[in-house]
């Protein structure tokens, strides 16, 4: 007897736009800190403040909550189909994070592997109901690990330090970005390069923030938020203003909070948890601003214009490290030591512009991106999917 099976569901065009839109803002942010040797010698500006307001901290954010989403589409549409797809997906995270890896042979700041590894918990999580999902990301975005440490750190004072030690990694980083040979760099990030990015995610508390925007795009893809189609705006301004209010709310209290807590790393790290929550709230905020007018039909068309380059995540976020990388670090034409930031911003606003055209041409003719397409081979290698029963 055949079994009609439920079919999968379309591509949800929000999503892809949403996706597409955090890309721009983590390529930007990029673009202005030189794939990091910003850092190296630091010169303060608008430009900074602004890109830095509008999307540092956030571009991320919305890239870890839209793979959780991802995440559960996924998992959820072979389910309709009588598949499980845990152990598959377990394989298809092992390909990104060899990904990853690779990418960061070059760049050393690469996001992928860290997605990657924060993905097998949703794997494993999958199952529970959607309350456990959200007690989960309750717990990683009010950053728990981070306060049991300031705690620590407060009650023993030797197990604490004067000031967090990813600096220090992060400035032999850039002195390599900035003065080694191709193949010197290669040698660095094997391994070396590697620690500063992985003491950044451990100190500032980015790891628990990833994981718990994670879990609530899986937990938005159970309610199928996205995928809604009657959105009043009513609402979506009501939930916007409670997130400008609440972020509001945190940087006036954020200065006292902090003080509260023991000079050297107790009140560095009450520091960031602080800025963590801030930008919890923007991303929320952005979230809503960007519904709320992706529902309404004078915006709705141009914020479709990012949903092709939402779609080519993987390959545009590796092709702009192939791209640029060379034009800011020493063995390329170390632009970081003359470019500036106003000339980083014109030219990654224009090369920007360049990769939406791109996609919208490259998705006439073809349905996935030229690393989609490799990853999702590599993912159903030996893969028979159901069709009846």
């Amino acid at each position: 007897m055949t079994q009609t099976l439920t079919p999968m569901r379309p591509r949800i065009v929000l999503a892809d736009s949403l996706r597409g839109f955090a890309l721009m803002g983590l390529y930007i942010v990029h673009m202005v800190e030189y794939f990091e040797l910003y850092w190296y010698k630091p010169e303060p500006g608008w430009v900074h403040n602004l890109i830095f307001f509008l999307f540092g901290g956030k571009a991320y954010g919305l890239f870890a909550l839209l793979f959780g989403l991802s995440f559960f589409i996924i998992l959820d549409n072979y389910q309709r189909r009588g598949q499980d797809f845990r152990l598959r997906f377990c394989w298809r995270l092992t390909v990104l994070l060899v990904f990853g890896y690779l990418h960061s042979l070059l760049y050393a700041g690469d996001i992928l592997q860290l997605l990657a590894l924060c993905g097998f918990l949703l794997v494993l999580s999958h199952h529970l109901s959607t309350r456990w999902l959200i007690g989960f990301s309750a717990f990683f975005l009010i950053q728990i690990p981070q306060i049991i440490l300031i705690i620590l750190y407060s009650i023993v004072p030797e197990w604490s330090y004067p000031g967090p030690r990813f600096p220090g990694l992060m400035m032999a980083n850039f002195e390599v970005f900035a003065h080694a040979d191709l193949p010197g760099l290669l040698r660095h990030n094997l391994m070396e390069g590697q620690w500063g990015k992985w003491a950044f995610f451990l100190e500032t508390g980015r790891l628990w923030n990833i994981i718990g925007l994670m879990f609530v795009g899986a937990v938005l893809g159970r309610s199928g938020f996205f995928e809604k189609t009657d959105f009043k705006a009513t609402r979506l301004m009501i939930y916007l203003m409670a997130a400008v209010a609440s972020y509001l709310v945190l940087w006036a209290l954020k200065g006292g909070v902090i003080n509260l807590a023991p000079d050297g790393m107790p009140r560095w790290a009450a520091g960031q948890v602080f800025t963590y929550y801030e930008n919890l709230a923007l991303i929320a905020a952005g979230v809503f601003l960007f519904t709320l007018l992706f529902n309404a039909t004078f915006s709705r068309r141009l914020l479709m214009c990012f949903a092709p380059a939402g779609r080519l995540t993987l390959t545009f976020y590796i092709a702009q490290s192939l791209v640029f990388v060379p034009v800011y670090y020493g063995f390329g034409l170390a632009a970081y030591s003359f470019m500036g930031q106003v000339p980083s911003l014109l030219l990654g606003v224009a090369c920007w512009l360049i990769q939406m055209v791109l996609a919208w041409f490259w998705l006439r003719n073809f349905r996935y991106g030229p690393l989609e397409w490799v990853w999702r081979k590599l993912t159903f290698i030996g893969f028979n999917s159901v069709r009846t029963n």
